[in-house]
């Protein structure tokens, strides 16, 4: 049977690989993969790609990604359990989940996609729509209102197409676990929330894991500093700003670092190039001081090397940053954390009764997340933080949970653990 089954998806591949059998001509309904790849990562480990039609317009496409061990060449090896990943904002799921693939700094199988397939996970993810609009885009205003709940039905979508290749690859049909880091938390949360208004065999997520990310904030201090800075966002909306370019700039802040590190930095006056990069990655972000990677700091508070993750891998990571970012879902996430703004996302939070992983960092969100799994309905909540120094200002970084060198030991291992103990 899994020999036929492997038949039937060499076939399903070659008909995509042909442009046939998807709608060649006219409009691709949601669902519709117009294209796949497949690459071996070494060993026998293969990363799929798939781009799925999730809507009418010329960007309403996603990208979902499946690392898997095989018994051989496209059929898959039987696997313990499942995961969907999703990436933060902006962020590709190769730069965050697979490192490897964007820089020559970590070994081919220091990825958290490699570490779990390597252990019978069968891994999926997925890029969110605008991560895969082009940097030479100029005409944005088709981002007008590209939210969350765009992305929360995309990501719906992708779901419900890796349980499609899973059944016709050997798999089952089952539900999948999703662990969404940081802005892919809070989908995974609103998903599994939105999940719970419909019947048990329509639900596609089993159980969450969330990095590094609340959904709500019990302080109010920092929902009010969220709510000061939505006004932000939309001001930029009114002005029919739709993107947030911020990749552009973190890419110009690598550029600067790689290209002359010792020259004075034309983006943060009175640094190098280089020191502006560690800046961007280990100086913390308010309200709570959280940094995406841990650094070390001179006498004058001018970062020099970073702790957990490797400064090369962090200048590779800034290069791959999507550069065009929905406003949208800027103004979502504050209104989310500002709690005193009408928002659908959450509506459905207390009814999610699914088991429940966070994973915190120190140097990140961290314990800020513990909160948010106390409003849902789980009877099966896990939850830790990783931290190494417990100094806010230099710990396990926002970022480090998925590039540092450690993260295996320290956070991928007991995801892993997780995952088994939740078939």
């Amino acid at each position: 049977m899994r020999k036929l089954f492997g038949i039937v998806f060499s076939a399903f591949l070659l008909l995509i690989a042909n442009g046939q059998g998807t709608g060649a001509k006219g409009a691709f309904p949601p669902g519709t993969i117009t294209h796949s790849d497949r690459a071996v990562l070494g060993g026998n480990i293969a990363h799929y790609r798939f781009d799925v039609v999730v809507g009418p317009a010329k960007f309403d496409v996603i990208r979902l990604h499946r690392v898997v061990k095989e018994a051989q060449p496209f059929h898959p090896a039987r696997t313990v359990n499942d995961v969907f990943l999703l990436p933060g904002s902006p962020n590709f799921f190769e730069a965050i989940f697979m490192a490897p693939l964007i820089s020559q700094v970590p070994a081919w199988d220091r990825s958290i996609a490699v570490f779990l397939a390597e252990n019978n996970i069968d891994v999926w993810g997925m890029d969110y729509a605008w991560a895969l609009v082009p940097a030479k885009t100029t005409n944005l205003d088709f981002m007008k209102g590209w939210g969350m709940e765009k992305d929360i039905q995309h990501t719906g979508i992708g779901l419900s197409v890796a349980r499609q290749i899973r059944l016709i690859t050997g798999q089952g049909f089952g539900p999948l676990h999703v662990l969404g880091f940081c802005y892919g938390g809070q989908i995974a949360y609103s998903l599994a929330g939105n999940e719970t208004q419909q019947p048990p065999p329509s639900r596609n997520i089993k159980g969450i894991i969330v990095g590094d990310i609340p959904m709500k904030f019990k302080e109010k201090p920092i929902r009010d500093y969220y709510c000061s800075d939505m006004a932000v966002y939309q001001a930029m909306l009114d002005a029919g700003e739709y993107s947030d370019d911020t990749g552009v700039l973190l890419k110009q802040v690598s550029d600067g670092a790689l290209s002359d590190p010792d020259a004075g930095s034309l983006i943060i006056p009175g640094l190098t190039n280089y020191q502006t990069a560690l800046f961007v990655g280990a100086t913390g972000n308010p309200p709570i001081s959280w940094h995406f990677v841990g650094g070390y700091f001179d006498r004058n508070g001018i970062p020099t090397d970073l702790q957990y993750t490797e400064a090369r891998l962090w200048l590779d990571f800034l290069q791959t940053i999507p550069p065009h970012l929905p406003v949208q879902t800027d103004l979502d996430g504050d209104a989310l954390f500002c709690g005193t703004v009408k928002v659908p996302f959450d509506d459905h939070l207390g009814e999610i009764a699914v088991p429940i992983l966070y994973v915190g960092t120190g140097g990140g969100f961290g314990q800020y997340g513990y909160y948010t799994t106390t409003l849902t309905a789980s009877k099966d909540v896990t939850k830790f933080t990783v931290s190494v120094t417990g100094d806010r200002s230099t710990d396990f970084g926002h970022a480090d949970l998925f590039l540092s060198r450690d993260a295996e030991t320290l956070a991928w291992r007991p995801i892993l653990n997780w995952l088994k103990g939740h078939p």
